[in-house]
C-alpha cells in the first residue's frame, strides 16, 4: 500500500512542477504554397480554435519539400511543445507548410504553442518585408529595390566616357539608355535581350 501511496505523490508532483507529458495530437491537413519566398516566410500561428471539445490550431513553417509528417506533442504547464517528424522521399528544396492540427483537448486559453523551439505567434505578417536597397548616384537616389524585393527606378553605371542607365518597375525590366556625359541619348532599347550587349 505505501508503495502505491509513493508512486501516487511522485505522479502528482511531476504534474505540479511541470513536468513534460504527450498529448495526443494529429495532423488533419498539410499544404505546401510554392509561390512563397521561404528565406522570408514567419513561421506563425494563423488560427486558434476549440471545434468539439477539441483544439485546433492552424499554423505555418518550413519544412523539407516532397516528404510527410508525424507528429509529437507534449505539454508542460500551458506550453505544447509540437516536434514534426519528416520521412519519405525528399526534394532538395524547401517548402512554405500550412498545418492544421488537431489536440484532443481544450487545453487552457493561456496555453502557447512551440514549433522548433520558437512560440507560434499571430501578430506576425506572412512573410519578412526586405530591407530596401537604394541605388545612388551623385548623391542623388537614382531607384530602390523595395519591401517585396522588387526593383523600382534605374540604375546609373558610369563606364567613363558615357552613362548607362537600366530603368526598372516593379521589378520588370523597362529600358535600357546610354548616354554621353552630358546627357545626351545615345542608345535607347526596351528589349530585354540587348541590354547587357552595350
Amino acid at each position: 500500500m505505501n508503495r502505491f501511496i509513493l508512486i501516487f505523490i511522485i505522479t502528482l508532483s511531476n504534474t505540479l512542477f511541470g513536468q513534460e507529458s504527450s498529448i495526443e495530437s494529429k495532423i488533419i491537413s498539410v499544404t505546401c504554397d510554392e509561390n512563397i519566398d521561404v528565406y522570408r516566410f514567419n513561421t506563425r500561428l494563423t488560427k486558434d480554435s476549440i471545434v468539439n471539445g477539441n483544439r485546433i490550431i492552424h499554423f505555418s513553417t518550413t519544412a523539407t519539400c516532397c516528404v510527410n509528417f508525424e507528429i509529437e506533442s507534449k505539454l508542460t504547464e500551458n506550453k505544447v511543445k509540437i516536434n514534426l517528424r519528416e520521412y519519405g522521399d525528399v526534394c532538395e528544396c524547401i517548402c512554405a507548410y500550412d498545418f492544421v492540427v488537431q489536440f484532443n483537448s481544450e487545453l487552457t486559453p493561456e496555453t502557447n504553442f512551440f514549433i522548433k523551439n520558437k512560440e507560434l505567434k499571430t501578430d506576425l505578417p506572412k512573410v519578412r518585408p526586405y530591407e530596401k536597397r537604394y541605388f545612388v548616384y551623385e548623391n542623388d537616389t537614382t531607384g530602390f529595390d523595395d519591401e517585396n524585393g522588387l526593383r523600382q527606378g534605374y540604375m546609373v553605371i558610369n563606364r567613363g566616357k558615357d552613362l548607362k542607365k537600366i530603368y526598372w518597375k516593379d521589378g520588370k525590366f523597362i529600358k535600357l539608355e546610354i548616354t554621353d556625359l552630358k546627357g545626351n541619348i545615345l542608345i535607347s532599347e526596351t528589349d530585354e535581350d540587348k541590354m547587357f550587349d552595350h
